[in-house]
């Protein structure tokens, strides 16, 4: 992997994509002769070395962080392509859920060297834990609490659906800060060898590649340091996660463009070479229709997601334009894989074809970084929508 250190200087691969493409290619060619028939879990964590030694990993953050201030529209392009093997080393390459968070461009210039460098440089890894089980994402519902203490804070509540909240150096907990003068919804950060940070359970789901958990906060106890963004930000996290999660949302949009790529491709190579009764499936007209409608929709999806990125290179919030490329990419995913699985008749449904777990892999992707419900009312309420005139 030594081979895949980039020689090239970080404004040369953000000015000229073809050098950030030449590098992805060369780490996926090494991959897939290398990590291809290893299992799931070491194929992710190869990927992300891989990423890492390539210098692709978390390149879109800046490089004064550590990255390669790589523009969004590349990033989404290369996650597209790396989805697109169908591989589980592919969405490793670039950095994923226990990657460094854009919640982190918040933080004081102290706490990005602290915490979000070590995320960039990839040695370490952090959890989200924003979710609880009553309310989930609804910062209405908060029950968690952090309340003031001397010179410090007290967090005391319970997190639930947190991904790799067992595996993280750092955690970013949502807490309702409670103290005089300044309250709300604040976001704060530590290590989670801090006292009181305790993982209760794995909630073992659909795909038993993610791992998601329960998390306890017992009287973990802070100081004014652990404030994400300092004091001026406490009570600032509805605003900051609105404008921060954009960036996941259209990351994770172009992945799902690449995943439900990868599933077309299945069932067009089946397509050209199953026959059935001499007749090529291809030569089909209800077939040809899941392929056409299937190219259709990931046409559309890709458009929507650089159309996102290209928004957010243009430092735009990009809200709207984020939850609609995601809201199509992630449907349009479900629906071409299932349609690949129609396709290849009873093979779709068989392990070895791989569209069964893509399929489980897409599924989650309606749910996290906002449901497809919670992305309507985003799209509705926003400006450009009939919502918001």
């Amino acid at each position: 992997m030594n081979d895949f250190v980039p020689t090239t200087a970080p404004e040369r691969m953000a000015q000229e994509p073809e050098v950030s493409r030449k590098i992805l290619r060369q780490v996926l060619g090494w991959l897939a002769e290398n990590a291809a028939d290893l299992p799931d879990d070491e194929q992710r964590e190869i990927g992300r070395q891989a990423g890492i030694r390539s210098g692709l990993y978390a390149a879109e953050f800046p490089e004064a962080d550590g990255g390669w201030s790589l523009p969004a529209r590349i990033a989404v392009d290369l996650r597209e392509e790396a989805a697109a093997t169908g591989r589980q080393y592919g969405f490793r390459i670039l950095s994923a859920h226990d990657g460094p968070s854009w919640i982190l461009q918040d933080a004081t210039p102290g706490q990005r060297e602290r915490w979000l460098r070590p995320l960039i440089e990839g040695r370490w890894t952090r959890c989200l834990a924003m979710t609880e089980e009553q309310g989930g994402s609804d910062l209405r519902e908060l029950r968690t609490t952090a309340t003031r203490d001397g010179a410090g804070w007290v967090l005391t509540g319970r997190k639930f659906l947190i991904t790799n909240a067992a595996h993280a150096d750092l955690a970013i907990v949502l807490a309702n800060a409670v103290a005089p003068g300044a309250s709300g919804p604040t976001f704060f950060v530590f290590t989670t060898d801090t006292p009181g940070w305790k993982v209760v359970r794995r909630l073992p789901g659909m795909d038993h590649r993610y791992d998601q958990y329960e998390v306890e906060l017992d009287a973990v106890r802070v100081g004014d340091e652990a404030v994400l963004g300092g004091a001026a930000q406490i009570g600032g996290a509805t605003g900051m996660a609105g404008e921060r999660l954009t960036h996941g949302r259209v990351c994770l949009a172009a992945r799902a463009v690449g995943l439900g790529g990868w599933a077309l491709g299945v069932a067009r190579r089946h397509a050209a070479r199953r026959t059935v009764g001499g007749v090529r499936l291809a030569d089909k007209q209800y077939i040809r229709e899941f392929l056409v409608r299937s190219d259709v929709k990931l046409t559309a999806a890709r458009a929507l997601v650089r159309q996102a990125a290209a928004d957010l290179d243009r430092h735009r919030l990009a809200m709207r334009e984020a939850a609609m490329a995601k809201l199509w990419a992630t449907e349009s995913a479900c629906e071409v894989i299932d349609d690949a699985m129609q396709v290849l008749g009873g093979r779709g449904w068989l392990s070895e074809y791989g569209l069964e777990q893509a399929y489980r892999e897409a599924r989650l992707f309606r749910i996290v970084d906002g449901t497809s419900e919670v992305l309507k009312e985003t799209i509705f309420h926003l400006p450009g929508g009939e919502g918001g005139s």
